[in-house]
């Protein structure tokens, strides 16, 4: 049995497995990180030999089992890293790519969008870097708090072009611009980078997946499933 875990910015997610086949899986708030470490805690008592790996881009809730392996930029990642400050780089950037490298060869592109969108170049194997913005939800929460007048307003998936009062405004700001930048920056990195395939991951992932559609939608929890392909891939070199 293996045991994937991601601690991210808002949420805590894991998943079980048996050989390939997810078993079960969970997701809590950060506010329920007690309920979180319960499950955790419940599968090492179910399963005395479980194997666990894990990321975090957020803090790691107390109570968690040692033996959980946690990855960080000198683990031994399947692509090499050509980044300028590597101990300042997320592991969640390397997980994605990792997972995108393994899954669909080596000069790809994996954007994940979440609270941040991020873009992650892999060019022969190779982690070049690429670039971060603010997610949907931090652009109407920006507009909020950095003005006076603007309200805090909910993501509209089918926001017209043309806002016709200040709410439709807001969310053709968000909802309608943010996927058409996206679409321009792969267009660029795929062009200058001779990139193959383009993987969108991420819990807003849904948000982009019209103007997007040529492009590969990975699997809700993507990112716990790219922990099972990184603990089969150090299975096999022996690294685990």
């Amino acid at each position: 049995m293996f045991l994937a875990l991601d601690i991210g910015n808002s949420r805590l997610k894991a998943a079980l497995y048996n050989k390939m086949e997810q078993v079960a899986s969970w997701n809590y708030a950060k506010d329920e990180a007690e309920n979180f470490v319960l499950r955790v805690q419940d599968c090492f008592s179910d399963f005395p030999s479980l194997k666990a790996m894990g990321v975090s881009s957020g803090e790691r809730p107390k109570g968690l089992p040692e033996r959980i392996q946690w990855l960080d930029v000198e683990s031994n990642w399947p692509i090499r890293i050509d980044y300028s400050s590597p101990k300042s780089l997320g592991v969640d950037r390397l997980l994605a790519a990792s997972a995108a490298f393994l899954e669909y060869g080596p000069n790809v592109l994996a954007v994940t969008a979440g609270t941040c969108i991020t873009y992650n170049v892999v060019v022969a194997g190779e982690f070049k870097g690429g670039a971060i913005s603010p997610g949907l939800n931090m652009r109407f929460q920006a507009m909020h708090s950095f003005t006076v007048a603007l309200p805090n307003v909910e993501s509209d998936p089918a926001a017209a072009l043309l806002g016709t009062d200040t709410i439709s405004n807001l969310q053709a700001g968000v909802n309608v611009a943010l996927p058409l930048e996206v679409e321009s920056m792969i267009a660029r990195y795929c062009e200058e980078f001779n990139l193959e395939k383009v993987v969108i991951c991420g819990g807003d992932r849904n948000a982009l997946r019209n103007p997007l559609k040529k492009h590969i939608f990975a699997p809700s929890n993507y990112e716990l499933h790219a922990l099972k392909q990184l603990h089969e891939y150090f299975k096999n070199q022996g690294l685990s």
